[in-house]
């Protein structure tokens, strides 16, 4: 049994077209579940196999559809909308006693979107709407596992609906798209309330006063189709006390920059390109660099090769997808 690398999206606005569907966007951990008659395997985006992490849900897709891959999120939800703080709980923990805790007090959920083999055969070159109907016809749902809905045509109204019950977005799919694992398609878009990205850390500003012993600001960066990083800003808001110091034992300092056309930036720190965080801000300005980010999250399920100026759309941010 062999890891699939997940299918991924670009960034883009909310728009309508009968030739695409759209899903609720959940704030969650990418999860492809692979079944079959001996056990249930559980990977993450990073190919590493997470199933001991989440036994609720290993034990009721045991009792579901056999030999078959799902693609999905899970998410922990708390008064009906994911929550992405009672996930990281789960998602970060080792200890079996603990595990089995949580997952009695904070219950996680599978929420499968695709399934990418149906009884030991690929559907993955089929159109995306087939693989739904496929997806309806072979998994039964439970309390902790459940098949996203979706709405054909109407993406702006969906958008809308989607941010008013407090969701972060929705995402756009082209309807005869087929799975391409590992790529970062034009047919799949993702639609947020505000440009967020995952951004490789490339340089730190030093901190002064309560920050000196840790940072500033982080220089980010993301690469493009020549592999080199591409530098769009620095971030020096939205940090914990917690998170300053996580992200400070993670330097790995260098003798150079890692970007392809560093910043002017004074008294900076290079860095070896090996953290990956999320964040969020209001656009790309004209010359490429985010205006007013603020730190989210550290990505630990990700890799810095994921982070690809693609995420960010095909000028960088904000693109509205239009009919060819």
């Amino acid at each position: 049994m062999r890891p699939i690398k997940p299918m991924l999206a670009v960034s883009g606005n909310p728009f309508s077209s009968e030739d695409w569907l759209f899903e609720p966007k959940i704030d969650g951990t990418r999860c492809i579940a692979h079944l079959s008659e001996q056990r249930v395997a559980l990977q993450n985006r990073r190919l590493r196999w997470i199933t001991p992490r989440y036994p609720e849900l290993a034990d009721s897709l045991a009792q579901g559809i056999k030999n078959c891959v799902l693609d999905g999120e899970i998410a922990v939800f708390k008064e009906g909308v994911p929550d992405f703080a009672s996930l990281a709980q789960r998602d970060h923990q080792a200890d079996s006693l603990r595990i089995d805790y949580l997952s009695k007090s904070m219950p996680a959920t599978y929420v499968v979107f695709d399934i990418l083999f149906w009884e030991g055969v690929s559907v993955m070159d089929l159109p995306l709407i087939e693989r739904k109907q496929i997806l309806k016809k072979a998994l039964q749902e439970s309390d902790s596992i459940t098949i996203t809905d979706y709405l054909l045509e109407k993406g702006e109204a969906y958008y809308q609906a989607a941010v008013k019950l407090g969701l972060e977005g929705i995402m756009a799919k082209r309807k005869s798209s087929r799975y391409l694992p590992g790529i970062r398609s034009s047919d799949w878009i993702k639609i947020k309330k505000s440009l967020t990205a995952d951004l490789v850390v490339g340089g730190y500003i030093p901190g002064k006063g309560h920050r000196e012993p840790y940072f500033g600001g982080l220089l980010l960066g993301a690469y493009d189709s020549e592999g080199e990083l591409i530098y769009v800003g620095r971030v020096g808001t939205g940090f914990s006390q917690r998170k300053l110091v996580e992200i400070t034992r993670g330097f790995q300092l260098s003798p150079k920059s890692p970007f392809s056309q560093p910043p002017s930036t004074s008294s900076v720190k290079w860095l070896e390109p090996r953290q990956v965080v999320e964040v969020e801000a209001l656009e790309l300005t004209p010359n490429q660099h985010l205006r007013a980010p603020v730190f989210l999250r550290v990505r630990e399920d990700k890799t810095v090769d994921e982070c690809s100026i693609d995420q960010l759309g095909m000028k960088g941010a904000n693109v509205t997808k239009k009919e060819d």
